[in-house]
């Protein structure tokens, strides 16, 4: 007797399909793949294979039927706009051997967007408003394009999403998850942990970890790192929930332990948004002095709502003549030094702390490139400084330098960004402690 549809299928296994020509052609990395296969692993199921295929209606559906084949959870991602070139739910349709038809449901999505957007709804959104007969509309409350979920005749479930990150993980987040959440691979209890971390280089993290990050761990971690936040996550599994919530707890105690001067909390936005939230909890008054960073920093710290009742101003002193006018940097001092230096940083720190008359101070002033460097100042070296104003008056200043790798402007600047916050998080903690 042949086995039923799915039967053969491993539970637990998911493949992927990342759909776009930009993709294939290095315009885009594909941001989404690791996402979804990082998730996975918190609902007890691991991605076997990805396949990056272009626009092309044929490479879509051979895709998604291949690893149908294979695996039990399919994820499509991309092409789901409103162009010609939006193939993938034909290449959908076609692998699930089924036609596209117009859902009242979707559509009513689509142009209520654009509705409450304030612009018109062109008669090209109604592709995407298209899903295959039989499937179950994934509803999209970050972009324009539904997705959908549908069966597969192997019995893989297959489900499509949108192609910009963000989207996607929203996405993910309101739908797919609770989804993964309702049908598990098999009867185990899981329970997760996360804890966020700032200014923690992966590779710290991984050696103070060790074992615990290996592939057949339990609890498993894993860990990402975006924009300055390191995020680990715990899984545990175990036959009831009262032990996997035990063992998830203990895990995320141990690491927690292992960086206590670095942890953030277990909801972070961003590394901004986290240090302007808690310099305004605190009430302690700050201020920026950026050269390289050109206004990152103050504009990462904007992000967090409530900011201005501690954050009046920055200043953005470029070349030096503004260093001395605006800040009080000495003369000698660059001479002597050169801008990008310990002494020109402290100096930049004091200067803006003492003219704000705020609480703390970072200043920033390094070699972005791609032009600029020297044998002793190279690419990648930057400089900080971090001014503190205890409650008696006094004034404490602090440098550090960077030197990260020449890869590229962009790079280095945001690096030196959330280095910056990192150390006002740093100062607002001993002032606050």
């Amino acid at each position: 007797m042949s086995p039923k549809p799915g039967e053969s299928l491993d539970p637990s296994s998911v493949g992927i399909v990342a759909v776009g020509d930009e993709l294939l052609a290095g315009a885009h990395p594909d941001l989404n793949s690791p996402y979804l296969a990082y998730r996975c692993l918190e609902f007890g199921r691991t991605v076997r294979r990805v396949i990056v295929v272009g626009d092309e209606e044929a490479d879509i559906a051979a895709a998604v039927d291949a690893l149908a084949r294979e695996t039990a959870t399919v994820f499509v991602s991309g092409g789901l706009g409103p162009t010609l070139d939006d193939v993938t739910r034909h290449g959908v349709a076609k692998a699930l051997g089924v036609e596209l038809y117009e859902s009242e449901e979707a559509w009513a999505e689509v142009s209520g967007w654009f509705l409450r957007a304030g612009r018109p709804v062109l008669e090209s959104n109604r592709r995407q408003a298209l899903i295959p007969v039989g499937s179950e509309r994934i509803p999209n409350a970050f972009g324009t394009a539904p997705g959908f979920r549908a069966v597969h005749p192997s019995g893989a479930v297959v489900m499509v999403g949108p192609g910009p990150p963000k989207e996607l993980q929203g996405v993910f987040d309101s739908e797919m998850a609770p989804w993964l959440a309702a049908h598990p691979p098999d009867s185990k209890k899981r329970a997760k942990r996360t804890l966020h971390f700032g200014d923690l280089p992966e590779s710290t993290f991984a050696d103070g970890v060790g074992v615990w990050m290996a592939r057949d761990a339990n609890p498993l971690v894993g860990v990402t790192v975006k924009e300055g936040v390191l995020t680990a996550r715990c899984v545990a599994t175990a036959d009831t929930e009262t032990e996997a919530n035990r063992l998830a707890e203990e895990s995320a105690a141990a690491i927690l332990a292992l960086f206590p001067d670095r942890y953030l909390g277990e909801e972070v936005e961003g590394l901004g948004s986290f240090v302007g939230g808690f310099l305004a909890e605190k009430g302690l008054s700050f201020t920026v002095a950026e050269s390289c960073t050109g206004g990152l920093v103050a504009g990462a710290l904007t992000d967090a709502p409530g900011v201005s009742a501690v954050f009046q101003g920055s200043y953005v002193t470029y070349a030096n003549e503004r260093k001395v006018e605006v800040l009080g940097v000495a003369q000698a001092s660059l001479d002597a030094h050169g801008a990008v230096s310990q002494q020109v940083a402290a100096e930049m720190a004091r200067g803006a702390l003492e003219r704000s008359g705020a609480r703390l101070a970072v200043s920033t002033t390094g070699v972005a490139g791609p032009t600029g460097g020297t044998e002793e100042k190279p690419i990648g070296l930057v400089w900080f400084g971090l001014a503190l104003r205890h409650a008696s008056g006094e004034i404490e200043v602090r440098t550090v330098d960077r030197r990260w790798p020449p890869l590229g402007r962009e790079r280095i600047r945001s690096w030196a960004k959330n280095k910056a916050l990192g150390l006002l998080l740093e100062g607002a903690r001993d002032l606050t402690a």
